[in-house]
């Protein structure tokens, strides 16, 4: 092109007459005449084709959304979001500048893409000011069509009065609300709300990834739940402009089951490509994982869509397991004001808490097992623990994942039942330890006192060859922890990414035992937290010969 469309834009514009304008969030616009309108959440989209001469154009006008007080970052965000990642395109454009005498500052930058063999432009611009980012995209193949891209965003108004339509909620924690659904906000995401949806996406996403997870708005529903996951699934492909790239099953069913709280879900999974990738082979794959509720004669639907291009394209951030938890702990923990949910757990007598450990009879040998009660009237029975332990952690989701281990108990004048999926277990008080009766046998659980808030002092690691010095750990009786590649490994991630293993990387922090967990923070902002029972372990001495450690009972040695 010769020239870069001239840079923006809008700003003397605020002088300018309108006609036939509309405006959409913060944007007052005169939009191209005749050209197609398509309304969606977030984003109002205008294109053009002549199908003679096989020339289009695409333009979309984004939401505001709040600005980091840094015009160059926004641009790097939005370029990186709008245009690196779903073009492929240049990840460090040249840029042209220009700011308004009110203010405002837009930053813009043309990037040449192949779109299915074909040249094609993509030009973003992005305007920061007033606290608020606002974004334009052009994807066009003809040059012509220049003319009236400028004349839609050099004749732009922006409003700064007007709040801008995402709020990030790292420090929100009321309950929300989109129609019935009641939600607790996504920890360190952002929130993006609108009248129909709600989008949320992590804050410490790596560049070049891509994973947003979307409330979507309700849906009149009375078939099956296999018929309810086959409708959203189709309204999320159309939705997002995605086609499957196989033939039926389009989606592989994770989950169909009744939740804790009496509703029916189904949970779904697949692999898709934007509708406009005609590749057969080397198409950029997305990962869609689809969690459909059925309530009162409608749906719920819960939408996560990841870039897969992590490891080749083996991942996308779903497989992450610090933001695959959130997601999972959002869908389940879901409320809703128009339905009552059952109750569960001990709702009279007596509540345990604690944790007790014993032998249990199984596979003709005894075995060690835990119990541990909790004081809503649920119990974990078995012999490993979560991995990450219990500290923050909603354990009705716990349950939700692993009815195996997890059920519920009713205590009362110290005799009782444990209520397993697999069946029911008597249980009695005796002293300060239980009785649980299983395969008609006895089994005494004595105790364990309480590592809640305990010290520890030392250095620990593992014992064997390891090629060079063991991996080691150093607390201190302040609260701080050195570590040297012991985290690493009582992690038990070494098989996925190093982007998805918090503990890849050695550091320093501080740590903290609370509810049976051991949680370490990373001076660079990580956060990594296991089980830790107490077992065999005297809160009186902060040093012991050895450390039981992880769900894995890993041992460590006081060097």
């Amino acid at each position: 092109m010769k020239k870069m469309i001239t840079l923006l834009l809008f700003i003397a514009i605020m002088q300018q007459g309108f006609t036939q304008t509309q405006t959409f969030d913060i944007a007052t616009y005169t939009p191209p005449k005749d050209w197609k309108k398509d309304l969606k959440e977030g984003v109002v989209i205008y294109s053009n084709t002549n199908k003679t001469t096989g020339s289009f154009c695409v333009l979309a006008i984004y939401a505001s959304t709040p600005g980091t007080d840094d015009p160059q970052k926004d641009f790097k965000n939005k370029w990186n979001d709008q245009v690196v990642i779903p073009y492929k395109a240049t990840a460090n454009p040249k840029t042209q500048t220009q700011t308004s005498p009110e203010g405002w500052k837009a930053i813009a930058a043309l990037a040449t893409v192949k779109q299915e063999g074909v040249d094609a432009y993509v030009m973003l611009t992005v305007i920061s000011g007033f606290g608020k980012v606002i974004s334009v995209l052009a994807n066009f193949n003809d040059p012509s069509y220049a003319t009236k891209i400028d004349d839609v965003v050099g004749n732009m108004k922006l409003d700064k009065t007007t709040a801008s339509i995402k709020e990030t909620n790292q420090k929100n924690t009321s309950l929300q609300a989109l129609g019935h659904m009641l939600f607790m906000p996504m920890k360190e995401w952002t929130m993006q709300r609108y009248t129909d949806a709600i989008i949320f996406k992590p804050v410490n996403l790596p560049a070049n990834r891509y994973l947003e997870t979307r409330i979507m708005e309700s849906k009149p529903f009375s078939g099956s739940m296999q018929e309810a996951m086959e409708t959203s699934w189709n309204d999320v492909l159309n939705k997002f402009q995605f086609v499957s790239p196989y033939n039926k099953p389009y989606y592989n069913i994770i989950k169909e089951k009744k939740s804790y709280k009496g509703w029916d879900y189904i949970q779904a999974e697949g692999t898709v490509k934007r509708i406009e990738d005609h590749s057969e082979l080397a198409y950029e794959k997305y990962y869609i994982n689809l969690f459909v509720i059925k309530l009162n004669d409608r749906i719920e639907r819960i939408i996560t869509v990841g870039l897969q291009n992590i490891n080749g394209a083996d991942y996308s951030p779903y497989n992450n397991s610090l933001y695959r938890n959130a997601i999972i702990e959002l869908c389940l923990g879901l409320k809703f004001d128009d339905w009552k949910e059952q109750q569960v757990g001990a709702l009279k007598g007596d509540a345990l808490s604690g944790m007790y450990g014993g032998l249990k009879l199984g596979g003709g040998s005894l075995n060690a097992s835990y119990a541990l009660f909790f004081p809503n009237g649920q119990v974990f029975f078995g012999a490993k623990f979560p991995t990450e332990g219990f500290e923050g952690k909603n354990t009705w989701v716990y349950a939700e994942l692993n009815t195996r281990n997890w059920g519920t108990y009713i205590l009362q004048d110290g005799k009782g039942t444990i209520n397993m999926g697999y069946g029911n277990m008597p249980l009695k008080v005796t002293g300060t330890n239980l009785v649980i009766t299983t395969q008609n046998t006895d089994h005494t659980y004595e105790k364990f006192p309480s590592p809640d808030d305990a010290v520890l002092n030392g250095k620990y690691a593992f014992d064997g060859d390891w090629g060079g010095k063991p991996p080691s750990i150093i607390f201190s009786s302040d609260g701080k922890f050195i570590d040297d590649g012991a985290l690493n490994i009582l992690n038990h991630q070494t098989t996925d990414p190093d982007e998805f293993n918090i503990t890849a990387k050695s550091g320093s922090g501080t740590y903290k035992i609370k509810n049976y967990t051991l949680v370490f923070t990373y001076t660079d902002g990580r956060k990594f937290q296991m089980v830790f029972t107490g077992n065999g372990f005297d809160r009186k001495n902060p040093s012991p010969a050895s450390l039981t450690l992880s769900f894995n009972n890993d041992i460590v040695y006081k060097k």
